[in-house]
């Protein structure tokens, strides 16, 4: 089966965003994705065109990609870590892109598909607005009524279901969207916690890459191998049903004030828990990581 995704990630302050989009084209060259758009959820600019690179290295450039344009949102150094290199060296050789805004490029994207899994690698802004938004020019339908009749599934990286106490970072740099999404998204969101990824790194296949390869760059920033809560989420969104995690259903899914993970059961949503040894799981993320 090829799932559809649409993507929509914070990329800019740690690598693993970088990840996630090199292992999606890689599935998407095997048939099994199809790469309906990527969202960017924060407002600076590099960011974007980091996406836009990426995409043209793997010989997308038709992939949609869209940027927040609705606030200041994630500005600053440290969200930009690489971006700026990435976004000099691309526009050393194209014009400055046009980039839609997030919202109306998922909008565009959910008009015309159906059976859409949306992947969400950062905080929810975006998924709140698309909920958020009225009928425009695009489609007749409201943003919630979108996602529910287009929209199959979300996963999210999100949350932390080992340590209750521990506000994760993409969650808690947003509360009120992440909890508008957790109350008011009308399909199952499923999560891919903080405690998945942390003591997985992958990117040994970056090593023998072209110089030229901005993923192989990203990663040299942060020498050379990357945590992967990032693509996990995007392995499991593309692999739904898998050997290496289970997913845990029936599950009401908030957060509190600060962040933190509240999990109880009776609800529509669920997480994901590791069903492999550490070392299978980043053997099989670093096939895919190149």
């Amino acid at each position: 089966m090829t799932e559809k995704i649409l993507l929509d990630t914070d990329i800019g302050s740690d690598c693993d965003d970088a990840g996630a989009i090199a292992i999606l084209h890689n599935f998407s060259k095997e048939g099994k994705a199809e790469i309906l758009g990527i969202t960017h959820c924060g407002s600076e600019i590099g960011g974007a065109i980091t996406i836009k690179a990426i995409n043209e290295w793997y010989g997308r450039e038709d992939i949609l990609v869209g940027k927040y344009t609705q606030g200041v949102f994630l500005e600053g150094e440290f969200y930009r870590k690489f971006s700026d290199k990435i976004m000099k060296h691309y526009l050393e050789k194209n014009e400055m892109p046009y980039l839609p805004d997030s919202v109306k490029t998922m909008r565009r994207v959910l008009s015309e598909n159906k059976d859409v899994t949306v992947v969400t690698i950062g905080m929810l802004n975006n998924v709140a607005n698309l909920l958020k938004s009225e009928p425009d020019e695009i489609s007749e339908e409201s943003g919630f009524e979108l996602v529910r009749d287009r929209v199959r599934c979300i996963y999210s990286m999100g949350g932390n279901f080992e340590d209750s106490e521990y506000a994760e970072f993409n969650i808690r740099m947003d509360t009120t969207s992440a909890n508008y999404v957790a109350s008011r998204c009308p399909v199952p969101v499923i999560y891919a916690g903080f405690e998945l990824g942390k003591d997985i790194k992958t990117g040994t296949f970056l090593d023998t890459a072209k110089d030229e390869h901005p993923v192989k760059q990203i990663y040299e920033i942060f020498g050379g191998r990357g945590f992967n809560w990032d693509p996990i989420t995007v392995y499991c969104a593309i692999n739904q049903e898998n050997k290496l995690f289970k997913k845990i259903s029936g599950k009401q899914i908030t957060f509190d004030d600060e962040g933190k993970t509240v999990c109880k059961d009776g609800g529509k949503d669920g997480y994901l828990v590791m069903e492999a040894e550490p070392e299978l799981i980043r053997m099989e993320l670093d096939k895919y990581l190149r």
